[in-house]
């Protein structure tokens, strides 16, 4: 089954905006501002993206996927290297291709993966606590 990428993104805001709703649920006399509701989010996103992670790498464990992944990877980096002549731009696809390179490719994902996790989930819980702080206010 194939995920969008346009559905984790649609996914952390709706998790951060859910931290702060929880949050407001079970203290209703707080009033919290978009600060606030953006640290809300940015833990909620910190426990989904190591929720995210455990559960990617028991299903890469269980179905094998890692052989799938890295041929995945090899066909992408040889597409990019056929759009590009430059001879400095080979030497970096031939690097990527070794054991280094890839495992270069895979660390600059996760760190790109948490960066979205926490600003996506931030935004959202920032962008809920603004909502309903405006609610209340009137």
């Amino acid at each position: 089954m194939v995920i969008p990428l346009g559905a984790f993104g649609l996914g952390m805001l709706a998790g951060g905006a859910l931290s702060v709703i929880l949050y407001r649920r079970r203290n209703p006399g707080v009033n919290l501002t978009p600060g606030i509701g953006a640290r809300l989010g940015a833990v909620s996103g910190a426990i989904g993206c190591c929720i995210f992670g455990v559960v990617s790498a028991l299903a890469m464990l269980i179905t094998h996927g890692g052989a799938q992944l890295r041929s995945a990877l090899l066909t992408a980096i040889e597409q990019s290297a056929a759009r590009n002549s430059d001879p400095e731009a080979q030497q970096m696809v031939a690097w990527l291709k070794t054991v280094p390179g890839l495992t270069f490719m895979l660390c600059a994902a996760l760190i790109l993966m948490v960066a979205a996790f926490l600003l996506f989930s931030s935004v959202g819980g920032a962008v809920t606590a603004a909502l309903l702080r405006r609610k209340d206010q009137r």
